[in-house]
């Protein structure tokens, strides 16, 4: 699995790719196989280097995205390997949190999800 990662300030051209290996969700999360993400305006903010807040080095990107579930960990119930569903960044924390880096597969623990069909 991949993960894009940058310093703040590093412009789009600091993006870099890492190669990791695939994570097992633990209890209550998910393992996702993205299939579409995007630099959302906060990391456009941190590749800038004008957000706001202090950054970690080496942040991972790309936190906004879709795809579907392919591996549930003990405890899941509202969803189901397969599943389709979407994460996004807000600043209340209030959908998908990564318990992880968000990468190419993500486990997430869920507080919200949001099924394809609901769009």
């Amino acid at each position: 699995m991949k993960s894009y990662h940058a310093n703040s300030g590093a412009g789009i051209a600091g993006l870099v790719v890492r190669q990791h290996h695939e994570p097992k969700p633990g209890p209550r999360e998910v393992l996702v196989r993205v299939r579409a993400n995007s630099l959302n305006f906060r990391e456009l903010m941190v590749l800038r280097g004008n957000y706001p807040l202090p950054v970690k080095p080496d942040v991972v990107m790309g936190a906004d995205g879709a795809g579907e579930i392919v591996a549930v960990g003990p405890g899941v119930s509202r969803v189901k390997v397969g599943d389709r569903v979407a994460a996004a960044m807000f600043p209340d924390g209030s959908t998908a949190q990564s318990t992880g880096n968000p990468r190419h597969n993500w486990v997430v623990r869920l507080t919200a999800c949001f099924p394809s069909t609901w769009c």
